[in-house]
């Protein structure tokens, strides 16, 4: 399949005699231009030859590649369009591209100019550069759009190419550290490892909220429908006695005439028919309580209920932290996630400290640990705010008729 040559353009609203300048003094173009790290001027020795250079592209530490590159020319029409053709190399094998030309163009509107590029280079090492290319040109176009971007943002707004980089980088280090983060805690603690702090933790929630429902006893007893008898004050009151340890309530010395046992009050020749009638209503109802109370006080094997709920609900906590860390690496969206966090650290702060307040007395705790997080989605939150993309530029030419 043959290869496309890059392609981006991006509209700036600035006078393009400015964006000139800027592209084309080299102190200014190696400023924005991430492609570059530094960028030579070699003197002409006459007007007429091109304008030659070098270049240094500082891929890591200790890693430079060097090339040299030279301005073919500079054309204008009459609509004040101008293009300036380049031709580059590296004699470096380190690098994939062994020589490359284009051309920028700046063409003039109403509101300012529309600036864009194409170019295309060679590989080296045959087949296998090609293999390597498929993979290094992209780079090479997002680099360029990301940089044409921030070009636009110095001429429109006035923020140097440094201050950008710096909060462009500074976001994408921190979303990659939030992703590992949440991928870790989800898929190692959770889900491998199963670590027994966070079962114990999901448990303790879950006994709290059995607790809430089932008051402090931990027991339900439920009393709807009893019918209670005489209270022992009454009893005492009208000359009955109560005996507190049985569950009937009746003048004791039932069975025994009144004039043997002397029980009965004042006025009365035998037992009261009233009395008789309301003991047998609660000598039943006595038993309904027993019955109520031996079916509500069987008490399951809570633990192990309790276990098995509490791994899964980890499980699902695990998967959950691991597609929100996912979520970190999309190319949109960083802010929002930012601002989630903000809002979510301190919740789980203090859900952790209401399953297990000893956690905060730990070395390298959860309190200590969400806070640090906290703190770091609310710089995240900062500095994502208008950050460069090259989502803005233009990276396929259009169509003309």
């Amino acid at each position: 399949m043959k290869k496309k040559p890059i392609y981006v353009e991006v509209d700036i609203l600035a006078p393009i005699e400015e964006a000139w300048t800027y592209t084309q003094n080299p102190k200014l173009h190696e400023q924005w231009d991430l492609r570059f790290t530094s960028i030579t001027y070699i003197e002409k020795k006459s007007v007429e030859e091109p304008q030659r250079f070098t270049y240094e592209t500082k891929v890591m530490p200790g890693v430079v590649v060097r090339g040299w590159g030279e301005s073919k020319g500079e054309h204008q029409k009459k609509d004040g369009t101008k293009t300036s053709s380049l031709h580059f190399g590296t004699p470096q094998k380190i690098s994939p591209i062994a020589e490359g030309r284009g051309y920028w163009q700046y063409i003039p509107h109403d509101r300012g100019l529309t600036f864009l590029t194409q170019y295309d280079y060679d590989v080296r090492y045959g087949k296998f550069g090609k293999l390597l290319d498929a993979m290094f040109r992209p780079i090479m176009g997002w680099a360029t759009a990301l940089s044409f971007d921030v070009l636009k943002r110095w001429l429109e707004k006035g923020e140097n190419p440094a201050s950008q980089y710096r909060r462009f980088f500074l976001t994408i280090f921190i979303s990659i550290l939030f992703c590992i983060i949440w991928v870790y805690h989800g898929l190692v603690p959770k889900i491998i490892v199963q670590h027994p702090t966070e079962v114990m933790l999901v448990e303790n929630i879950l006994e709290k909220d059995l607790q809430s429902e089932l008051g402090p006893s931990g027991y339900r007893v439920e009393l709807s429908g009893v019918g209670v008898g005489p209270s022992e004050t009454e009893l005492e009151q009208s000359g009955y006695r109560v005996k507190s340890s049985e569950t009937d309530v009746r003048p004791s010395g039932i069975g025994k005439e009144p004039s043997e046992t002397g029980l009965w009050p004042r006025g009365f020749e035998k037992e009261p028919s009233e009395f008789r009638s309301r003991s047998s209503e609660t000598e039943g109802e006595s038993s309904k309580i027993k019955l109520n109370l031996s079916k509500t006080t069987a008490k399951p094997n809570e633990d192990a209920l309790s276990w098995n709920n509490a791994n899964k609900i980890v499980i699902w906590i695990g998967i959950a932290e691991i597609l929100f860390g996912l979520c970190w690496l999309l190319p949109r969206g960083k802010r929002l996630l930012f601002g989630a966090q903000i809002i979510v650290f301190p919740f789980l702060t203090i859900g952790a400290l209401l399953a297990d307040i000893t956690i905060a007395t730990a070395p390298f705790n959860p309190v200590t640990f969400n806070l640090a997080l906290w703190v770091l989605s609310i710089i995240g939150f900062i500095i994502s705010k208008d950050m460069p993309s090259a989502r803005r530029c233009i990276r396929k030419r259009k169509e003309t008729t």
